[in-house]
């Protein structure tokens, strides 16, 4: 017993805290996107309504500050964007949610785009990351034919800095523009 409890105490004290919070491999891009449930205030929302609109569906805290800045960046993207097929659409989903999401939406997004709330388990499923442990703020971008190309989390490290306050904005850009002037992708059922 004691052995065994020394091994298990020296393994956890090698791994680091990077070691434990970095994410395996990615969600494979692209892929159809799942049904995702959107709780409106007095109604659902699906994802699937929007189908034949370039999505960019942004998943946020109402109590991050990087989701409040991006929900005000998404704002002006939205009205610039909506002439080109684009919808943004806001999915938060952490416990506070219910009684934020009203202030949140006025406030950060100036109710320009539909926001709502889901569950962990959903938007999980959704990025293909496990529950409970999310970096966000994170967002997916979907052609008007439903398949995600591309996913961003709010990872903060070297490879990811998609969210950095100085480049976020045309990154966002670049995302829907690729989107608008590429073909459909072709993705094969399972």
């Amino acid at each position: 017993m004691r052995t065994t409890l020394s091994i298990l105490l020296t393994a956890a004290a090698t791994l680091s805290a990077a070691d434990i919070a970095t994410p395996g491999p990615g969600p494979q891009i692209p892929r159809m996107a799942p049904e995702l449930a959107i709780q409106m205030p007095g109604k659902q929302m699906l994802l699937s309504q929007f189908r034949g609109y370039i999505c960019a569906v942004a998943f946020m805290s109402t109590t991050c500050p990087h989701c409040q800045h991006l929900a005000g960046v998404l704002a002006p993207i939205q009205q610039e964007y909506a002439p080109k097929g684009v919808q943004v659409l806001g999915v938060v989903f952490n416990p506070e949610a219910n009684t934020g999401l009203r202030d949140f939406s006025r406030v950060y997004a100036h109710d320009l785009f539909p926001i709502g709330m889901s569950t962990d388990e959903m938007v999980a499923g959704f990025v293909q990351h496990p529950p409970g442990i999310h970096y966000i703020p994170m967002m997916a971008f979907i052609d008007a034919h439903g398949v995600i190309r591309a996913q961003h989390l709010g990872i903060d490290d070297e490879k990811a800095k998609f969210f950095r306050e100085d480049v976020e904005v045309q990154n966002i850009r670049d995302e829907l523009d690729k989107i608008i002037k590429e073909p459909t992708v072709a993705i094969k059922k399972k």
